[in-house]
Parts: structure tokens; sequence; C-alpha cells
């Protein structure tokens, strides 16, 4: 099975750009479901990732000293290039569901993005979707009875 079948696609998945302020992430993952946020040019091309993990190492020296007016200035002065990966490791749509595991064990990941020849995003696939896709059940094949 092709990534493409599992992969969350490019217009459900919410981006950010590498000027883009932290506090614009913390209404992201305070209210949406994701735990990685890509990040792209004006392009569409990727050039970071930021995790729900990145986010709060970045804030936990500040979380514990500051006040809250003290954390939403830091959060609002940090930039997400300050806190993205990069590079990211990718996959394309031909890549395999048991070749994306092998990727996410070995650079110990959680998730990897998908982008096509010119690193425009195309989607994003997590440990969860491909943990989903082994525990499901392909359809029995119909045979003549």
């Amino acid at each position: 099975m092709s990534i493409s079948h599992i992969m969350t696609h490019r217009n459900k998945l919410v981006t950010t750009t590498a000027d883009a302020s932290l506090a614009s992430l913390r209404d992201v993952f305070a209210k949406a479901r994701f735990q990685h946020v890509p990040v792209t040019d004006a392009s569409n091309r990727l050039v970071g990732i930021v995790s729900v993990k990145d986010y709060f190492r970045e804030l936990s020296p500040v979380m514990d000293a500051a006040t809250d007016p003290a954390v939403g200035l830091f959060i609002r002065s940090r930039k997400v290039l300050q806190v993205m990966v990069s590079p990211v490791i990718t996959i394309t749509e031909q890549t395999t569901v048991k070749q994306a595991a092998a990727l996410l064990l070995q650079h110990n990941i959680s998730c990897l993005p998908v982008v096509d020849e010119q690193k425009h995003l195309l989607g994003i696939v997590s440990w969860k979707d491909i943990l989903r896709a082994a525990l499901t059940k392909p359809a029995p094949a119909n045979t003549p009875g």
C-alpha cells in the first residue's frame, strides 16, 4: 500500500511560514488535532516542520519563571524559523507504508511530510496513520461461489 492512500492531504493541513510568530502556532496546537505543522515558503515548498514538542521545548525555560504577560511577549517575539526542524526527512506519494514505517523508526521521528519532486507539500503521514493502516483489514476478494 502506498502512502497516498493513508496520508492527510494538503487541503486538510494547517501550515505556517518561517517568519510567523510562535504565538500563531499556539492556536493551531491548542485547537486543532495536529501535532505537527509543516513550514512552507510562498511557493508551497516545504522548508521545515514544527511539532508540538518543539513548541513546548522552546517555551519550557520561560514557563516556570515567567508571568503570563512575559510568556505572551516571548512567543510573539520568537519566530517559527528559530524552532523548526530543517532539513526535513520527507517521502513521496509512491513510498510504501512499510518504507515510511522504517524511516520513522530509523530516525526516531513521528511524522513524514509527503512532497513532490520540487519539494511542494502534498500531505503528511504520522505514525498513527501507519499504525491505523497496519490494523485495518483489507476487504476480502470477491470469489465466485
